[in-house]
C-alpha cells in the first residue's frame, strides 16, 4: 500500500481534551481545535487516518498522567467525536496481527485500542505500518514526551518522513523539550497546522484532464 500522506492521531480522548477530564490542562481546547482543522483537511482530501485510543483497566495508570485516566467504560476514555470518520473500523483491544488486505481501500480510518501509549508496541499497528510503502506521516494528539515522540522516532527508523503538528500536540507531562529534540535529531519536522494544510498540495487530488479519443485514420485496403 502506498499513500503520500497518512494522519496519525494519538489518544485524542476526552480525559485529555475536554474540560473536566482527568488529565485536562489549560490550552487543551486550543490544541483540540487545531486537531479538528487537521481532520477537516483529511476529509477534504481523502487522506487515510491511523488512530490510537488508550484503554486502561481500573486501577491502572499510564506514563502520560499520574491521575487514573482513560479507564475503559468511562466517559473520559471516549474518542473526540469530531476525530472519527464515517468510514472507520475499530479493532478493539485484542492484540493480534489480523488485518484485512489493503485496508484503506475499505476504510478511511483505522482505530487501534491499546494499554500503553507506544503505538509500535502493539502487533496490529506495527503490521499495518510494515505494509505501507514509505510516505509521510503527520502526527497529532496527546503525549508529546510519550506516544508522540515514540511514534515519530519509530516511523523515522522505518524510513517514513514525519511531520509533527506542533500546535496540535498536547504536552501532558514528561520532558517535552527533550522529546522534541530527540524527534528532530531523527529527522522529524515540527510545523504548525496551518503550515501543513497550506504547504502540502500533494494531498490534493489532481484533476485529470479528460482523455480525447484519437480518430483512427482510414486506410484503404489494397486490391
Amino acid at each position: 500500500m502506498k499513500y503520500e500522506l497518512v494522519l496519525l492521531d494519538i489518544e485524542t480522548q476526552r480525559d485529555f481534551f475536554c474540560r473536566g477530564g482527568r488529565c485536562y490542562k489549560n490550552g487543551a481546547t486550543d490544541v483540540a481545535s487545531r486537531i479538528y482543522d487537521l481532520f477537516k483537511w483529511v476529509r477534504a482530501h481523502d487522506i487515510p487516518v491511523m488512530s490510537t485510543v488508550l484503554r486502561l483497566r481500573p486501577g491502572q495508570i499510564s506514563t502520560l498522567c499520574p491521575t487514573p485516566h482513560c479507564i475503559e467504560g468511562t466517559k473520559g476514555e471516549r474518542k473526540l467525536s469530531r476525530t472519527i470518520l464515517s468510514r472507520h473500523i475499530d479493532f478493539g483491544i485484542r492484540n493480534s496481527t489480523d488485518l484485512p488486505v489493503d485496508i484503506f481501500t475499505q476504510y478511511r480510518q483505522v482505530i487501534f485500542e491499546q494499554r500503553c501509549p507506544d503505538i509500535l508496541a502493539h502487533a496490529r499497528p506495527e503490521r499495518l505500518i510494515s505494509q505501507l510503502e514509505a510516505g509521510t506521516f503527520v502526527i497529532c494528539g496527546a503525549g508529546l514526551a510519550e506516544g508522540v515522540v515514540e511514534a515519530a522516532v519509530g516511523l523515522r527508523n522505518r524510513g517514513f518522513a514525519v511531520i509533527v503538528a506542533s500546535d496540535a500536540v498536547l504536552d501532558v507531562g514528561g520532558d517535552a523539550p527533550m522529546a522534541r529534540l530527540r524527534a528532530e535529531v531523527k529527522g522529524a519536522l515540527f510545523l504548525t497546522t496551518r503550515r501543513i494544510i497550506t504547504t502540502y498540495p500533494a494531498a490534493k487530488r489532481r484533476k485529470r484532464r479528460p482523455r480525447t479519443r484519437r480518430r483512427r485514420r482510414a486506410y484503404s485496403v489494397p486490391k
